[in-house]
């Protein structure tokens, strides 16, 4: 790759959005220093009274037969009070104040004119508030799965053909509702999905017939999964389970051909599971984005997810591969900035009930109950997290 050179790092110049040609610049730097001589004295006393304010000359011109209208414009930008951004094209990203500015134009020079301004210091700069980590993670896993939606590529088959993937993407579908039958989750959070799963099976030929549609149909079931958990506030130390059955899901999801004769067919259904395995990566991850209050129930769901990123990375395309790549970087920065490390540890030699524990610890009970994975709380013994 080549060395990037001062052209590379030239920028157009722009201030308040207004974008303008500029052929100089003057910048201009310094500090207050105040020089003191005595009398008899040799050597002057200098006293350093801190940097003098930057000046930053740029001269913008407008050619064209439209130049003043365009000079019009930035104008009416500089004339607006208040510091902002200037992109300026040999220093960068400057925050400043547009201070003074004068127009020279003549009649010599039919269609040309320049601006000399003069920009200072803005003062202090805006707070940058840093995005979400929640969120950016949310944002990786639905790229994650626009990647997987469009690497879906299904051949045409004939009408036999047909017949034969939709029994068999069925019965796949059938084991997605089994397991999350089986997966003790709220009745709302579970009929919720069912019905879509149903849906799916219910239309699948109609779906096979528009491109991407299945895929999108699809995307849409895993989709269910991150938004219904949060909708219907499934807990936080069920979560761990669910990812779990997801990602176990994942890794295990194999297009079963056998007795399969036509080749669009088997190869049809092997793209099906394929994206179907990373399409429930990708509800995983959406899944496990809460707001845990027991490390280790924290930790047992990324544990999950990075077990099934490491499974199906190495058979990945180069840009479904970036995506969970970026997806998986994602879920670790958001989870693992959360602060579940305990503020009290407390050994307990005789059983207490968890109400008077918690009332010692100075911590909510639920929270006690969570951090120690405690499922029928009565009396605790032993380390007691706080």
């Amino acid at each position: 790759m080549a060395e990037q050179t001062y052209q590379d790092r030239w920028a157009t110049a722009s201030f308040r959005g207004f974008e303008f040609r500029t052929d100089s610049h003057d910048a201009k730097y310094g500090r207050r220093l105040v020089v003191h001589e005595y009398p008899g004295a040799e050597e002057p006393r200098v006293e350093d009274m801190g940097g003098k304010a930057r000046e930053y000359q740029l001269t913008a011109y407008f050619t064209g037969p439209q130049y003043d209208l365009e000079c019009n414009g930035l104008l009416a930008k500089l004339n607006e009070s208040g510091p902002t951004w200037l992109t300026h094209p040999w220093l960068g990203q400057l925050w400043v104040r547009a201070q003074q500015w004068s127009r020279t134009e003549s009649s010599d020079k039919n269609g040309y004119c320049t601006l000399s301004i003069m920009f200072v210091p803005g003062g202090e700069q805006p707070f940058g508030a840093e995005p979400d980590k929640v969120d950016v993670a949310f944002d990786r896993s639905h790229t994650l799965g626009d990647a997987a939606e469009d690497d879906f590529d299904p051949e045409a088959m004939n009408e036999d053909g047909m017949t034969a993937f939709i029994a068999a993407v069925q019965s796949q579908l059938e084991v997605v509702r089994t397991v999350i039958a089986l997966a003790s989750l709220p009745l709302t959070y579970a009929q919720q999905i069912m019905g879509v799963i149903a849906g799916i099976k219910g239309d699948i030929g109609t779906l096979m017939g528009m491109p991407g549609a299945y895929a999108n149909a699809l995307r849409g079931l895993m989709n269910s999964f991150g938004a219904s958990a949060d909708h219907v506030d499934v807990a936080d130390t069920d979560r761990p389970r669910v990812v779990s059955r997801l990602c176990t899901l994942a890794v295990t999801n194999n297009a079963v051909t056998t007795g399969l004769t036509d080749g669009a067919v088997r190869r049809n259904l092997q793209q099906q599971s394929v994206l179907q395995s990373r399409l429930l990566v990708m509800a995983a991850a959406q899944v496990a984005l809460t707001d845990y209050r027991s490390e280790a129930d924290r930790d047992a769901a990324l544990a999950s997810v990075d077990a099934a990123f490491e499974s199906l990375l190495p058979s990945l395309p180069d840009v479904v591969f970036q995506a969970a790549v970026d997806a998986r970087a994602a879920l670790r920065e958001a989870l693992l900035a959360q602060d579940l490390k305990p503020a009290v540890v407390r050994d307990v030699i005789n059983p207490m009930p968890a109400t008077l524990l918690a009332h010692l610890l100075e911590v909510d009970e639920a929270v006690l109950l969570a951090r120690n994975a405690v499922r029928h709380p009565l009396f605790m013994q032993g380390r007691v997290n706080g």
